[in-house]
């Protein structure tokens, strides 16, 4: 009988002292969600290359990405850069910033390379590979390696 006395007084302030810990921990978790939201949003952030088109005959590329993480995106630059030569075909700035939503693929991007009086069906462009660089307004950078006509 002393026992199940015993028993009964530890497992009624065994379970006090447990939920009383559980709600101060969730209590804390909740403090920190509000500590620092930009860099809390920042880091989920995650953009995703679905396709990167280069357009024959002309200078242009067409990217579609997807927004797969849990906050919205913003893009405010996107860099082409020819790798064996490193130069800088692409540089789209801000101003021209698009918005992807959360789950969401974002309508094409179309740029404009400079190639001066060429196109991507030139020798010199066409077995290269380059690197697309999309930096968003959370500061965070994604990029991929691509080459025209999967050469």
């Amino acid at each position: 009988m002393g026992s199940v006395v015993i028993l009964g007084v530890v497992t009624s302030v065994g379970s006090v002292v447990l939920f009383n810990g559980m709600n101060q921990i969730n209590a804390f978790s909740y403090d920190l969600s509000f500590y620092d939201k930009p860099k809390n949003e920042a880091y989920r952030e995650k953009l995703m290359f679905e396709h990167v088109r280069f357009e024959p005959g002309t200078d242009q590329i067409i990217l579609y990405l997807a927004n797969i993480g849990t906050t919205e995106s913003t893009i405010e630059s996107i860099t082409v850069v020819q790798l064996d030569t490193q130069n800088i075909l692409v540089d789209w700035e801000e101003g021209m910033s698009s918005t992807i939503q959360i789950k969401e693929s974002s309508d094409p991007i179309i740029l404009d390379a400079n190639l001066n009086p060429f196109t991507w069906d030139d020798s010199t462009y066409r077995t290269s590979e380059y690197r697309i660089s999309v930096t968003t307004s959370k500061g965070n950078f994604f990029s991929t390696v691509a080459s025209p006509y999967n050469t």
